[in-house]
């Protein structure tokens, strides 16, 4: 199968690597599969890096001519059998080879309602052949508030590489690197710094965590998005709050099952935006005890008191209750770490999700 997936994006998240990983794993299972990606993107380089097949065009706009006319010669010469639209402007620019015959999918990865103008229903509901929602919160979204009919749309949620991600991985070489010894307990995070991850909310929850558990320490993992500013305001709270030495700010890291392993408690402060989240099944599968907030499709993956603990968003004071808890009774945390874990080997493998992926391109090929 001939499988061409694009992104229109300008920025690095979540959504970008979902779109990069699938195009290698197709690869892996024999597929021919490649990304058109926004050549002035942050995609591009992580592309490069990751040495994933990639094709740079202009995605300026929904109605860009130069666009337009690379993906012609794209699609010309690539010949795909499927056309993978992760975002708006790549789906205005691919949308009409549904009526030359080719299945166009549109992905929605995130959990913010989508406006309901005349121009985005008619993407969701007639511009493809199939839309592929990445948690069932956002499905039902679609369906009620786009009136996209529910046959088709699909979940497929987020699935952790197991092959990466094994409770083999040894956080000892971070821990040593911070100063993180055998007494401490670590609780952390990884995301991108910005403001729907919640950074705010977990600064100001570490500040009372702290203040009750002395040998608690936080290790905050990711980079800034666009001029860094998030991050600067994020940094200087913590200082204020004078938790130096208690926060950790790592910056971008590519060794993030080894973060996560170094980590005794796996936190997600997000406050908006998620889909189902890529980080948490990648902390079950290390056998973390998580703890998320009650945002977008975190609550289909963590069951209160039973795989994690949930919290209410932007309150600092549950968030560092929740940490307490764990801090105070490892019985629960390993009885959520442990029941995380068997999520991911049972239901959160990435092979899993890719035949759940292919089995809905032979569907629309007729196969």
């Amino acid at each position: 199968m001939k499988i061409l997936h694009t992104e229109s994006g300008k920025q690095w998240g979540g959504q970008e690597l979902r779109t990069l990983v699938e195009v290698e794993e197709a690869i892996r299972d024999g597929h021919d599969a490649l990304v058109a990606l926004n050549k002035d993107g942050k995609m591009l380089e992580y592309a490069r890096q990751r040495g994933t097949p990639y094709y740079a065009m202009s995605m300026r706009s929904s109605v860009d001519p130069v666009g337009a006319g690379h993906m012609a010669r794209l699609v010309a010469s690539f010949r795909p059998d499927v056309i993978c639209c992760h975002g708006a402007q790549d789906f205005y620019l691919s949308f009409p080879y549904r009526f030359l015959g080719i299945p166009i999918v549109r992905y929605r990865h995130i959990s913010g309602m989508v406006k309901a103008t005349f121009s985005r229903n008619f993407a969701y509901r007639y511009g493809a052949n199939a839309v592929v929602a990445t948690a069932e919160f956002i499905r039902k979204q679609l369906i009620d508030n786009n009136k996209v009919p529910p046959g088709r749309i699909v979940t497929i949620g987020e699935g952790v590489d197991l092959r990466h991600f094994t409770q083999g991985v040894d956080g000892a070489a971070v821990r040593q690197e911070f100063g993180l010894g055998p007494d401490v307990v670590v609780a952390g995070m990884v995301a991108m710094v910005r403001n729907d991850k919640g950074y705010d909310t977990l600064v100001n929850a570490a500040r009372e965590a702290c203040d009750r558990h002395p040998h608690l320490r936080f290790l905050l993992v990711g980079g800034p998005t666009r001029d860094g500013a998030w991050f600067r305001q994020m940094q200087e709270l913590s200082r204020s709050m004078g938790l130096e030495g208690k926060v950790i700010w790592t910056g971008w890291r590519n060794d993030v099952p080894q973060m996560i392993a170094a980590m005794d408690i796996f936190i997600l402060a997000s406050n908006g935006g998620e889909g189902q989240s890529r980080v948490i099944p990648e902390a079950f599968a290390l056998r973390k005890a998580v703890i998320g907030t009650r945002v977008g499709g975190i609550p289909e993956l963590v069951e209160d008191g039973v795989t994690g603990l949930l919290v209410p968003p932007r309150e600092p004071t549950a968030m560092a209750a929740a940490i307490s808890r764990y801090v105070e009774d490892p019985a629960l945390r390993e009885s959520c770490a442990a029941a995380g874990h068997e999520l991911a080997l049972r239901k959160l493998d990435i092979r899993l999700r890719m035949q759940e992926t292919y089995a809905l391109y032979n569907r629309l090929l007729g196969r």
